[in-house]
């Protein structure tokens, strides 16, 4: 089991994914401030249909967002987003493959504050969703992630 099973959270970590992709659909955009390990920091929300846990954004992935739906975040809700498991360095992550919206793949270029500029793709993604224990609802059974 991952450690950050251990610790149950109101926000989606990269170990609820238990490695697999997900498809989940964008129910709310929100900003919100959070007590993290750099102080206080104000982050955007993502919440989702029929799902408990939240998705709390960094920039990679609010760009990644705003790639394929536009700046606006109230135009967000309704899209479908697929989350995958991955690390940063040493540590879990959780990034944005893409869409099943997409038609093709999706180039853009990742501007983030003291980085180099980074092309990045988003990736047209599967239509049927992955089965998932999800614990994006605090526990229950295996169910079908609808994309």
């Amino acid at each position: 089991m991952d450690v950050d099973l251990l610790f149950p959270s109101k926000y989606i970590k990269a170990a609820d994914l238990q490695g697999k992709e997900v498809t989940l659909t964008i129910d709310t955009v929100v900003g919100e401030e959070l007590e993290g390990d750099k102080g206080k920091q104000y982050k955007g929300i993502l919440s989702f249909v029929g799902k408990k846990k939240k998705f709390v954004l960094n920039r990679t992935n609010a760009l990644a967002i705003k790639a394929m739906f536009g700046r606006e975040t109230d135009e967000w809700r309704g899209h479908k987003i697929t989350l995958y498991p991955t690390t940063f360095g040493d540590e879990p992550c959780i990034r944005i493959k893409g869409s099943p919206e997409l038609s093709s793949v999706l180039e853009f270029e990742l501007k983030l504050p003291r980085k180099k500029p980074k092309l990045t793709k988003l990736y047209p993604t599967g239509k049927g969703g992955q089965p998932v224990n999800d614990a994006m609802d605090d526990g229950g059974e295996a169910n079908e992630v609808s994309a």
